[in-house]
């Protein structure tokens, strides 16, 4: 089933109009990824220079049949198929096979719908053409992650009842309050990236994450206090990565190694800051 906002395809409508996709009209998510590649002939030699390549953007054409029932219902199922993107905005796509629905978000490309009413009035061929920047599916099922830091932690030796209590055959650290890594999976076929959520019960200063095996980090430089969230999408696509309650903040990162989760792997952060606080990272698995 194909659903965008409240228009289904390969279903039976509220209004008794059977939507149907044909057979080879869903290339636009079926289909894998095209690349964009860079090269440059070399003049005095076989071949071409290269620099890396990138998947390009999704765009396509949903198409298929309505059998509307009357002459009535051809009427208003034309009106709600070209009533999808209203003002020309964006909506997200889910694709739902019974095993694994997907999501992207698409908007109109530069035709409009189009419509092919049938000899008996009753229904119509359709077409859909779709264009998606981000042309990777996204599953629909948020996966998600934490990391902690605390002030009042109980780590340390306790000296305040006197002295070291040495009875019991050692010595009691007491259980940490902190607990600064996080490990992030991504089990799709497309990297994907991290949306971080930071939040503070009292102060946060200068929050950064690291990733042990590179070296590379994520900071912010600035103070978070209790009541305000900072947030951090990683995402290429993002337009404003980094806001503090919801004011741009993305000229405060100190370091931008913004977090990268590639296919099939897992990733592990440590997150580190002056003071005490909360980063919960959410993502979905992607694929081509």
């Amino acid at each position: 089933m194909y659903t965008i906002g409240s228009w289904s395809a390969n279903v039976d409508d509220d209004q008794g109009c059977r939507w149907v996709i044909e057979p080879g009209g869903a290339s636009f998510v079926s289909d894998g990824l095209g690349r964009k590649t860079h090269t440059v002939d070399r003049p005095f030699g076989s071949g071409a220079y290269r620099s890396r390549s990138y998947p390009d953007a999704r765009a396509g054409t949903l198409q298929g049949w309505c059998d509307a029932g009357t002459r009535e219902a051809r009427v208003a199922a034309r009106d709600r198929l070209f009533g999808i993107f209203p003002e020309g905005g964006q909506a997200l796509l889910v694709v739902d096979d019974g095993i694994s629905p997907r999501q992207i978000t698409v908007e109109l490309d530069a035709a409009v719908p189009r419509c092919a009413i049938r000899q008996d009035g009753r229904g119509f061929a359709w077409q859909l053409p779709l264009y998606a920047a981000d042309g990777r599916l996204l599953s629909t099922t948020e996966r998600s992650a934490s990391a902690t830091l605390a002030t009042g932690s109980t780590d340390g030796l306790d000296w305040a009842n006197g002295g070291l209590d040495w009875t019991s055959g050692g010595l009691d650290w007491g259980t940490s309050g902190a607990n600064n890594v996080m490990v992030l999976a991504n089990g799709g076929t497309a990297p994907t990236w991290p949306l971080l959520t930071i939040t503070t019960p009292s102060s946060l200063q200068n929050p950064a994450w690291t990733d042990p095996v590179t070296g590379a980090v994520l900071g912010y430089t600035g103070t978070i206090v209790a009541g305000q969230t900072l947030r951090i999408d990683c995402s290429p696509f993002s337009t404003s990565p980094v806001t503090l309650d919801g004011i741009d903040r993305t000229g405060a990162l100190g370091s931008a190694k913004f977090i990268t989760l590639p296919p099939g792997s897992s990733r592990a952060f440590q997150f580190t800051g002056l003071g005490a606080g909360t980063t919960v990272a959410t993502w979905r698995d992607a694929s081509n």
